[in-house]
């Protein structure tokens, strides 16, 4: 992904979290999907996106064998997709 891809994913984060939350301080914690979560910076924010989406990738990956899907990963995901203010998948009905 782009350094630009990342920027217009990042401008869309923030008004976002500003739709959803308000005008806060950068690192200020609010709850979101019962996780409490914070306003991250951009490097930051490219971090956990960057993750989310290779968990992400993974998850359709192991699902679409037909494998079994591991817990932690799930959790994992599910936390990554709250600080992104992304909607998880639910891979497990797919």
């Amino acid at each position: 992904m782009s350094n630009d891809e990342h920027i217009d994913i990042y401008r869309r984060y923030l008004m976002k979290f500003e739709e959803m939350f308000g005008d806060l301080e950068f690192h200020q914690s609010v709850q979101h999907q019962g996780k409490l979560i914070q306003k991250l910076r951009y490097d930051d924010f490219v971090e956990k996106w960057t993750e989310f989406k290779k968990i992400e990738e993974f998850l359709k990956e192991v699902m679409s064998k037909g494998a079994t899907l591991n817990d932690e990963v799930n959790r994992m995901y599910v936390e990554l997709s709250a600080y992104v203010l992304e909607t998880p998948k639910d891979f497990i009905t797919l």
